[in-house]
């Protein structure tokens, strides 16, 4: 990290999305969460580190702070899970420069890249949650029933969907307003 602006920024991210994860915490939001892209969002526009150090320390603190309780010893694996996001956004900055507008095909790859981290990102907290749930006698079939019930495909669903919709819309937004707001060019 470069010194205080790079911890500034963190602070701002993670305060930003630890307050947007509470206000959408209701049963009529479920997995639906502004944490994806906004860990892109930084990492796009800060760099891999600051945008880890979001990732790491948004998920930490959700981890504990969820009205829905404790994440326990999931916790490890959700944050790294979080830290695909922040090599995607580092990774999309790098392949397009900050020319992202909305509803362009730029976005799309945002939505896509975004789509697709959360895939992976349900993939491997879903196979912890069942390694978790039946160590030491964790077989096949337990790991495909934690992988493939009904609740844990809506929840898949609707993380995966909400992160398409917000890369398309929303993160190109904010990586054209940010750095307008900073006083510098995007």
């Amino acid at each position: 990290m470069r010194g205080a602006s790079d911890v500034a920024v963190v602070a701002a991210f993670s305060a930003l999305i630890i307050g947007s994860d509470l206000a959408l915490s209701g049963p009529e939001f479920s997995n639906i969460k502004l944490l994806d892209t906004l860990v892109f969002v930084s990492a796009y526009l800060f760099g891999f580190r600051v945008g880890a150090a979001v990732a790491v320390v948004s998920e930490t603190a959700w981890s504990f702070v969820s009205p829905i309780g404790m994440a326990g010893a999931i916790t490890p694996f959700l944050v790294t899970g979080e830290l695909l996001f922040a090599l995607a956004g580092w990774a999309a900055s790098r392949a397009w420069g900050k020319k992202v507008g909305v509803l362009s095909v730029n976005s799309i790859f945002i939505g896509a890249s975004l789509a697709i981290c959360a895939f992976l990102w349900d993939l491997e907290t879903n196979a912890a949650t069942a390694l978790i749930s039946y160590w030491p006698s964790l077989g096949v079939p337990q790991l495909l029933a934690t992988m493939f019930n009904p609740f844990t495909l809506l929840f898949s669903i609707a993380h995966e969907g909400s992160d398409f919709a917000f890369g398309v819309l929303v993160a190109p937004a904010f990586i054209t307003v940010i750095p307008r707001a900073l006083g510098r060019r995007p």
